[in-house]
Protein backbone atom coordinates (compact mmCIF):
# COMPACT_ATOMS: atom_id res chain seq x y z
CA UNK A 1 0.00 0.00 0.00
CA UNK A 2 2.81 2.33 0.20
CA UNK A 3 4.17 1.41 -3.01
CA UNK A 4 1.15 2.62 -4.11
CA UNK A 5 1.44 5.62 -2.70
CA UNK A 6 4.29 6.30 -3.58
CA UNK A 7 3.59 5.77 -7.18
CA UNK A 8 0.34 8.09 -7.09
CA UNK A 9 2.11 10.89 -5.52
CA UNK A 10 4.96 10.35 -8.36
CA UNK A 11 3.01 10.67 -11.12
CA UNK A 12 0.93 13.91 -9.36
CA UNK A 13 4.02 15.45 -9.35
CA UNK A 14 4.60 14.58 -12.88
CA UNK A 15 1.22 16.25 -13.92
CA UNK A 16 2.38 19.32 -11.89
CA UNK A 17 6.02 19.63 -13.71
CA UNK A 18 3.61 19.11 -16.78
CA UNK A 19 1.32 21.70 -16.13
CA UNK A 20 3.86 24.17 -14.73
CA UNK A 21 5.98 23.75 -18.50
CA UNK A 22 2.14 24.50 -20.16
CA UNK A 23 1.52 27.34 -18.17
CA UNK A 24 5.34 28.67 -18.89
CA UNK A 25 4.61 27.92 -22.65
CA UNK A 26 1.49 29.73 -23.04
CA UNK A 27 2.79 32.70 -21.02
CA UNK A 28 5.98 32.90 -23.77
CA UNK A 29 3.62 32.53 -26.66
CA UNK A 30 2.23 36.27 -26.20
CA UNK A 31 5.46 37.68 -25.48
CA UNK A 32 6.73 35.79 -28.57
CA UNK A 33 4.14 37.10 -30.80
CA UNK A 34 4.30 40.65 -29.20
CA UNK A 35 7.88 40.92 -29.87
CA UNK A 36 7.37 39.76 -33.31
CA UNK A 37 4.32 42.33 -33.92
CA UNK A 38 7.02 44.97 -32.52
CA UNK A 39 9.79 43.99 -34.87
CA UNK A 40 7.15 44.15 -37.84
CA UNK A 41 5.76 47.41 -36.13
CA UNK A 42 9.70 49.06 -36.00
CA UNK A 43 10.09 47.61 -39.65
CA UNK A 44 7.19 49.38 -40.92
CA UNK A 45 8.18 52.41 -39.08
CA UNK A 46 11.83 52.15 -40.73
CA UNK A 47 9.51 51.92 -44.64
CA UNK A 48 7.75 54.37 -43.86
CA UNK A 49 9.92 56.75 -43.10
CA UNK A 50 12.18 55.49 -45.81
CA UNK A 51 9.34 56.34 -48.13
CA UNK A 52 9.24 60.02 -47.06
CA UNK A 53 6.38 59.51 -44.77
CA UNK A 54 7.05 61.74 -41.28
CA UNK A 55 6.11 58.89 -39.21
CA UNK A 56 4.77 55.23 -38.95
CA UNK A 57 1.08 57.17 -37.87
CA UNK A 58 1.40 59.01 -40.85
CA UNK A 59 1.58 56.40 -43.69
CA UNK A 60 -0.79 54.20 -41.90
CA UNK A 61 -3.17 57.04 -41.80
CA UNK A 62 -3.21 57.48 -45.46
CA UNK A 63 -3.14 53.74 -45.95
CA UNK A 64 -6.29 53.05 -44.62
CA UNK A 65 -7.70 56.32 -42.72
CA UNK A 66 -10.96 54.81 -41.25
CA UNK A 67 -9.46 51.73 -39.51
CA UNK A 68 -6.41 54.18 -38.06
CA UNK A 69 -9.19 56.26 -36.41
CA UNK A 70 -10.77 53.73 -34.78
CA UNK A 71 -7.90 51.49 -33.70
CA UNK A 72 -4.34 52.69 -34.11
CA UNK A 73 -2.41 49.76 -32.76
CA UNK A 74 -4.44 47.12 -35.05
CA UNK A 75 -4.02 49.53 -38.10
CA UNK A 76 -0.18 49.77 -37.72
CA UNK A 77 -0.06 45.71 -37.38
CA UNK A 78 -2.12 45.19 -40.61
CA UNK A 79 -0.30 47.83 -42.40
CA UNK A 80 2.86 45.48 -40.92
CA UNK A 81 1.75 42.58 -42.14
CA UNK A 82 0.85 44.23 -45.35
CA UNK A 83 4.61 44.83 -46.23
CA UNK A 84 5.72 41.96 -45.28
CA UNK A 85 3.09 40.13 -47.53
CA UNK A 86 4.43 42.65 -50.78
CA UNK A 87 8.30 41.74 -49.87
CA UNK A 88 7.47 37.83 -49.43
CA UNK A 89 5.98 38.71 -52.88
CA UNK A 90 9.13 40.65 -54.19
CA UNK A 91 11.16 37.51 -53.16
CA UNK A 92 9.17 35.13 -54.76
CA UNK A 93 9.17 37.29 -57.83
CA UNK A 94 13.43 37.12 -57.64
CA UNK A 95 13.33 33.23 -56.96
CA UNK A 96 11.37 33.05 -60.08
CA UNK A 97 13.71 35.29 -61.91
CA UNK A 98 17.30 33.55 -60.75
CA UNK A 99 15.39 30.33 -62.04
CA UNK A 100 14.51 31.79 -65.11
CA UNK A 101 18.23 33.03 -65.35
CA UNK A 102 19.36 29.49 -64.71
CA UNK A 103 17.20 28.02 -67.17
CA UNK A 104 17.87 30.35 -69.86
CA UNK A 105 21.98 29.37 -68.89
CA UNK A 106 21.67 25.89 -69.39
CA UNK A 107 19.29 25.84 -72.44
CA UNK A 108 19.80 29.23 -74.41
CA UNK A 109 17.69 30.32 -77.13
CA UNK A 110 18.70 30.66 -80.40
CA UNK A 111 17.83 34.49 -82.29
CA UNK A 112 15.17 32.79 -84.15
CA UNK A 113 13.22 31.41 -81.07
CA UNK A 114 13.95 34.95 -79.21
CA UNK A 115 12.50 37.10 -82.02
CA UNK A 116 9.78 34.34 -81.92
CA UNK A 117 8.90 34.15 -78.07
CA UNK A 118 9.63 38.55 -78.28
CA UNK A 119 7.03 39.11 -81.25
CA UNK A 120 4.34 35.99 -79.26
CA UNK A 121 4.88 38.02 -76.26
CA UNK A 122 4.21 41.41 -77.90
CA UNK A 123 1.21 39.91 -79.65
CA UNK A 124 -0.25 39.03 -76.68
CA UNK A 125 0.31 42.20 -75.21
CA UNK A 126 -1.87 44.09 -77.88
CA UNK A 127 -4.51 41.81 -77.84
CA UNK A 128 -4.92 41.74 -73.85
CA UNK A 129 -4.91 45.58 -74.09
CA UNK A 130 -7.78 45.92 -76.68
CA UNK A 131 -9.70 43.07 -75.26
CA UNK A 132 -9.14 45.14 -71.36
CA UNK A 133 -10.66 48.13 -72.87
CA UNK A 134 -13.52 46.51 -74.20
CA UNK A 135 -14.29 44.54 -71.59
CA UNK A 136 -14.18 47.35 -69.22
CA UNK A 137 -15.90 49.70 -71.46
CA UNK A 138 -18.21 51.80 -69.59
CA UNK A 139 -19.24 54.82 -72.12
CA UNK A 140 -21.81 54.27 -75.02
CA UNK A 141 -21.74 50.42 -76.46
CA UNK A 142 -17.88 49.82 -77.65
CA UNK A 143 -19.14 48.71 -81.14
CA UNK A 144 -20.96 52.07 -81.72
CA UNK A 145 -20.02 54.60 -84.40
CA UNK A 146 -20.12 58.66 -83.94
CA UNK A 147 -23.39 60.07 -84.70
CA UNK A 148 -21.71 63.95 -84.46
CA UNK A 149 -21.73 65.44 -88.13
CA UNK A 150 -19.78 67.79 -89.55
CA UNK A 151 -20.76 70.77 -90.21
CA UNK A 152 -22.20 71.27 -87.04
CA UNK A 153 -21.87 74.70 -86.29
CA UNK A 154 -21.79 75.57 -89.62
CA UNK A 155 -24.83 78.12 -90.02
CA UNK A 156 -23.94 81.32 -88.07
CA UNK A 157 -24.06 83.47 -86.25
CA UNK A 158 -27.01 82.09 -84.30
CA UNK A 159 -25.19 78.91 -82.89
CA UNK A 160 -24.88 78.69 -79.09
CA UNK A 161 -22.58 80.35 -77.21
CA UNK A 162 -20.60 77.61 -75.95
CA UNK A 163 -18.34 76.39 -79.38
CA UNK A 164 -15.06 77.97 -80.23
CA UNK A 165 -11.81 76.35 -81.79
CA UNK A 166 -10.01 73.34 -79.86
CA UNK A 167 -6.94 71.32 -80.34
CA UNK A 168 -7.41 68.31 -82.70
CA UNK A 169 -5.59 65.32 -84.23
CA UNK A 170 -4.95 65.63 -88.09
CA UNK A 171 -4.23 62.34 -89.47
CA UNK A 172 -2.67 62.10 -92.39
CA UNK A 173 -1.67 58.65 -93.64
CA UNK A 174 -1.95 55.24 -92.49
CA UNK A 175 0.62 52.69 -94.15
CA UNK A 176 0.73 49.23 -93.68
CA UNK A 177 5.26 48.50 -94.04
CA UNK A 178 7.83 45.20 -93.32
CA UNK A 179 5.61 43.14 -93.20
CA UNK A 180 6.98 39.66 -92.03
CA UNK A 181 5.22 35.61 -91.13
CA UNK A 182 5.28 34.71 -94.09
CA UNK A 183 3.68 37.16 -95.86
CA UNK A 184 4.09 38.46 -99.38
CA UNK A 185 3.03 41.40 -101.42
CA UNK A 186 0.25 42.35 -102.16
CA UNK A 187 -1.84 41.91 -99.33
CA UNK A 188 -5.92 42.52 -99.31
CA UNK A 189 -6.51 44.09 -96.04
CA UNK A 190 -10.19 44.62 -94.37
CA UNK A 191 -10.88 45.63 -91.10
CA UNK A 192 -10.91 49.00 -89.07
CA UNK A 193 -8.81 52.06 -88.21
CA UNK A 194 -10.62 54.24 -85.76
CA UNK A 195 -10.29 56.89 -83.08
CA UNK A 196 -12.16 58.07 -80.26
CA UNK A 197 -12.50 61.11 -78.96
CA UNK A 198 -14.43 63.14 -75.69
CA UNK A 199 -17.21 64.61 -77.58
CA UNK A 200 -18.74 60.99 -77.76
CA UNK A 201 -16.43 58.54 -76.96
CA UNK A 202 -17.38 56.51 -80.02
CA UNK A 203 -15.55 55.42 -83.01
CA UNK A 204 -14.70 57.79 -85.87
CA UNK A 205 -13.74 55.43 -88.65
CA UNK A 206 -10.77 56.41 -90.71
CA UNK A 207 -10.31 52.81 -92.51
CA UNK A 208 -13.43 50.62 -92.18
CA UNK A 209 -13.56 47.63 -94.98
CA UNK A 210 -15.68 44.28 -95.05
CA UNK A 211 -14.11 41.20 -95.59
CA UNK A 212 -15.64 41.46 -99.59
CA UNK A 213 -14.99 44.82 -100.34
CA UNK A 214 -10.89 44.63 -98.82
CA UNK A 215 -8.53 46.82 -100.32
CA UNK A 216 -4.86 45.60 -102.33
CA UNK A 217 -2.13 47.13 -101.18
CA UNK A 218 1.63 46.08 -102.85
CA UNK A 219 5.32 47.06 -102.03
CA UNK A 220 4.94 49.84 -103.84
CA UNK A 221 1.86 51.32 -102.23
CA UNK A 222 1.00 50.10 -99.11
CA UNK A 223 -1.37 53.15 -97.94
CA UNK A 224 -4.84 52.44 -96.89
CA UNK A 225 -7.24 54.24 -98.19
CA UNK A 226 -8.89 56.88 -95.27
CA UNK A 227 -12.40 57.43 -95.63
CA UNK A 228 -12.23 59.63 -92.33
CA UNK A 229 -12.69 60.95 -90.46
CA UNK A 230 -16.35 61.62 -90.65
CA UNK A 231 -15.70 64.79 -88.46
CA UNK A 232 -12.77 66.67 -86.48
CA UNK A 233 -10.97 64.92 -83.64
CA UNK A 234 -10.70 66.64 -80.72
CA UNK A 235 -8.23 66.36 -78.26
CA UNK A 236 -7.99 67.60 -74.92
CA UNK A 237 -6.43 66.68 -71.36
CA UNK A 238 -8.66 63.39 -71.33
CA UNK A 239 -7.82 60.24 -72.46
CA UNK A 240 -8.83 59.77 -76.04
CA UNK A 241 -8.22 56.30 -77.87
CA UNK A 242 -6.53 55.06 -81.34
CA UNK A 243 -7.87 51.49 -82.16
CA UNK A 244 -6.96 49.15 -85.27
CA UNK A 245 -8.20 45.91 -85.92
CA UNK A 246 -6.96 45.02 -89.44
CA UNK A 247 -6.90 41.73 -91.02
CA UNK A 248 -5.10 39.61 -94.34
CA UNK A 249 -7.82 38.22 -96.40
CA UNK A 250 -6.93 34.47 -97.12
CA UNK A 251 -8.25 31.71 -99.55
CA UNK A 252 -10.75 31.14 -97.04
CA UNK A 253 -12.08 32.66 -94.39
CA UNK A 254 -10.16 30.42 -91.95
CA UNK A 255 -6.92 31.38 -93.73
CA UNK A 256 -6.98 35.36 -92.90
CA UNK A 257 -4.68 36.62 -90.14
CA UNK A 258 -5.07 39.26 -87.92
CA UNK A 259 -2.53 41.99 -89.21
CA UNK A 260 -2.64 44.28 -87.11
CA UNK A 261 -5.00 44.75 -83.80
CA UNK A 262 -4.32 47.40 -80.66
CA UNK A 263 -5.74 49.98 -78.90
CA UNK A 264 -3.32 52.97 -77.70
CA UNK A 265 -4.71 56.03 -75.76
CA UNK A 266 -3.28 59.33 -76.43
CA UNK A 267 -4.21 62.89 -75.32
CA UNK A 268 -3.36 66.39 -75.43
CA UNK A 269 0.36 67.28 -74.59
CA UNK A 270 1.80 63.02 -74.72
CA UNK A 271 3.06 61.32 -77.13
CA UNK A 272 1.35 59.34 -79.65
CA UNK A 273 3.55 56.78 -81.61
CA UNK A 274 3.73 56.85 -85.03
CA UNK A 275 5.11 53.47 -85.62
CA UNK A 276 3.42 50.65 -83.91
CA UNK A 277 4.78 46.58 -84.94
CA UNK A 278 3.06 43.79 -84.58
CA UNK A 279 3.91 39.76 -85.46
CA UNK A 280 3.24 40.44 -89.28
CA UNK A 281 3.61 44.27 -89.86
CA UNK A 282 4.24 47.53 -88.87
CA UNK A 283 1.57 50.05 -89.18
CA UNK A 284 2.76 53.74 -89.49
CA UNK A 285 0.35 56.43 -88.77
CA UNK A 286 1.45 60.13 -89.89
CA UNK A 287 -0.67 62.62 -87.75
CA UNK A 288 -0.04 66.19 -86.13
CA UNK A 289 -1.73 68.18 -83.81
CA UNK A 290 -3.50 71.36 -85.28
CA UNK A 291 -3.51 73.88 -82.50
CA UNK A 292 -6.66 76.48 -81.84
CA UNK A 293 -8.42 74.60 -85.27
CA UNK A 294 -11.75 74.64 -87.09
CA UNK A 295 -13.50 72.15 -88.59
CA UNK A 296 -13.31 72.52 -92.58
CA UNK A 297 -15.65 70.21 -94.64
CA UNK A 298 -14.83 70.13 -98.68
CA UNK A 299 -17.35 69.54 -100.92
CA UNK A 300 -15.65 69.52 -105.08
CA UNK A 301 -17.88 69.96 -108.54
CA UNK A 302 -17.31 70.45 -111.87
CA UNK A 303 -18.76 73.36 -112.80
CA UNK A 304 -17.52 73.50 -116.77
CA UNK A 305 -16.41 71.11 -119.22
CA UNK A 306 -15.80 67.59 -118.25
CA UNK A 307 -12.91 65.85 -116.46
CA UNK A 308 -10.41 64.46 -118.81
CA UNK A 309 -10.52 61.34 -118.78
CA UNK A 310 -7.88 58.85 -117.66
CA UNK A 311 -6.27 61.02 -115.55
CA UNK A 312 -3.98 59.90 -113.15
CA UNK A 313 -3.45 62.01 -110.01
CA UNK A 314 -4.44 62.99 -106.68
CA UNK A 315 -6.62 65.59 -105.28
CA UNK A 316 -4.97 67.04 -101.87
CA UNK A 317 -5.67 69.25 -99.03
CA UNK A 318 -2.81 71.38 -96.74
CA UNK A 319 -2.49 74.18 -94.63
CA UNK A 320 0.19 76.71 -94.03
CA UNK A 321 0.43 75.32 -90.42
CA UNK A 322 2.12 72.24 -92.40
CA UNK A 323 2.33 73.47 -95.79
CA UNK A 324 4.55 70.04 -97.18
CA UNK A 325 2.20 67.56 -95.86
CA UNK A 326 -0.50 66.87 -98.27
CA UNK A 327 -3.78 64.92 -96.87
CA UNK A 328 -4.84 62.61 -100.12
CA UNK A 329 -8.66 63.32 -100.42
CA UNK A 330 -9.60 61.39 -103.57
CA UNK A 331 -7.17 59.63 -105.80
CA UNK A 332 -7.77 59.92 -109.80
CA UNK A 333 -6.67 56.39 -111.74
CA UNK A 334 -7.85 56.24 -115.17
CA UNK A 335 -11.55 55.33 -113.78
CA UNK A 336 -14.37 58.04 -114.22
CA UNK A 337 -14.47 60.82 -111.92
CA UNK A 338 -17.04 59.36 -109.20
CA UNK A 339 -19.84 61.88 -108.76
CA UNK A 340 -23.36 61.93 -106.68
CA UNK A 341 -26.99 62.59 -107.77
CA UNK A 342 -26.17 66.13 -107.07
CA UNK A 343 -22.59 66.68 -109.49
CA UNK A 344 -20.79 66.56 -106.60
CA UNK A 345 -17.37 64.66 -106.33
CA UNK A 346 -17.18 61.95 -104.13
CA UNK A 347 -13.98 62.17 -101.93
CA UNK A 348 -12.34 59.50 -100.39
CA UNK A 349 -12.68 61.83 -97.22
CA UNK A 350 -14.00 65.38 -96.83
CA UNK A 351 -12.83 66.87 -93.22
CA UNK A 352 -9.41 68.50 -92.42
CA UNK A 353 -9.12 70.60 -89.61
CA UNK A 354 -7.52 74.16 -89.73
CA UNK A 355 -5.72 76.29 -87.58
CA UNK A 356 -8.15 79.28 -86.51
CA UNK A 357 -7.48 82.34 -88.89
CA UNK A 358 -4.77 79.83 -90.94
CA UNK A 359 -5.23 79.21 -94.89
CA UNK A 360 -6.51 75.23 -95.83
CA UNK A 361 -5.36 74.72 -99.67
CA UNK A 362 -7.01 72.14 -101.59
CA UNK A 363 -5.05 71.24 -105.54
CA UNK A 364 -5.05 68.94 -108.22
CA UNK A 365 -1.48 67.20 -108.35
CA UNK A 366 -0.53 65.01 -111.72
CA UNK A 367 1.08 61.87 -111.58
CA UNK A 368 4.89 61.92 -112.97
CA UNK A 369 5.29 59.70 -115.52
CA UNK A 370 8.04 57.31 -115.48
CA UNK A 371 11.06 59.40 -112.90
CA UNK A 372 8.92 62.86 -113.36
CA UNK A 373 7.96 64.49 -110.47
CA UNK A 374 3.97 64.39 -109.17
CA UNK A 375 3.67 68.23 -110.46
CA UNK A 376 0.77 70.99 -109.00
CA UNK A 377 -1.43 72.17 -112.08
CA UNK A 378 -4.15 73.91 -110.45
CA UNK A 379 -5.21 74.88 -106.93
CA UNK A 380 -7.69 77.12 -104.74
CA UNK A 381 -6.96 78.51 -101.22
CA UNK A 382 -9.24 79.72 -98.37
CA UNK A 383 -8.65 81.52 -95.17
CA UNK A 384 -9.60 79.54 -92.03
CA UNK A 385 -13.73 81.22 -90.90
CA UNK A 386 -15.59 80.16 -87.90
CA UNK A 387 -18.59 79.49 -89.82
CA UNK A 388 -20.03 80.22 -93.00
CA UNK A 389 -18.89 78.37 -96.26
CA UNK A 390 -16.53 79.58 -98.86
CA UNK A 391 -16.22 78.84 -102.52
CA UNK A 392 -13.13 79.24 -104.93
CA UNK A 393 -12.43 78.01 -108.04
CA UNK A 394 -9.38 75.52 -109.63
CA UNK A 395 -9.05 75.63 -113.65
CA UNK A 396 -7.86 72.48 -115.60
CA UNK A 397 -7.03 75.07 -118.36
CA UNK A 398 -5.16 72.30 -120.50
CA UNK A 399 -8.51 70.40 -120.10
CA UNK A 400 -11.20 73.20 -120.33
CA UNK A 401 -12.34 71.87 -117.51
CA UNK A 402 -13.40 74.28 -114.14
CA UNK A 403 -13.74 72.98 -111.00
CA UNK A 404 -15.42 75.12 -108.09
CA UNK A 405 -14.68 73.94 -104.77
CA UNK A 406 -16.55 74.74 -101.34
CA UNK A 407 -15.51 74.93 -97.66
CA UNK A 408 -18.10 74.69 -94.76
CA UNK A 409 -16.66 75.96 -91.87
CA UNK A 410 -17.78 74.77 -88.17
CA UNK A 411 -16.25 75.28 -84.37
CA UNK A 412 -16.30 72.64 -81.89
CA UNK A 413 -18.71 71.78 -78.52
CA UNK A 414 -17.96 69.72 -75.93
CA UNK A 415 -22.05 69.13 -75.43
Amino acid sequence: MESSGAEMEMETETETETETETEIESRKRPRVEEAAAVEAEKGAAVVAVEAGYPSLAAAVALWDPLLAARDPSLAAAEYAAWLERMAAARRADQVKAIEFRKNLLANPLTPEQLREREEAAWDKYNNESWEMIRDNWTWPPFESLTDIPCMRYTKGPNYPGHVFPMETLQVVSVQVKEITGGLHWPLDVYGFVAVRDVLDRKRNMLFDRQRNDYQRISEQDSYLTLTGPTRGVVMTIDTSYLEAKLRVRGATESEDKDLSKFAKTYRLGCYLPIKHTSKLCTLELQHYTVCSSVEATIRVQVTDGQFPHGFRGVLTASTDSESDVMISLLDFNDDELPVDAEGSVKLSRQVVSVKEGGKLKVSVWQRGVGEEEDKEITAASFVAMEAETSTNYMPMKKWKCWMEVNVAWSLFSCW
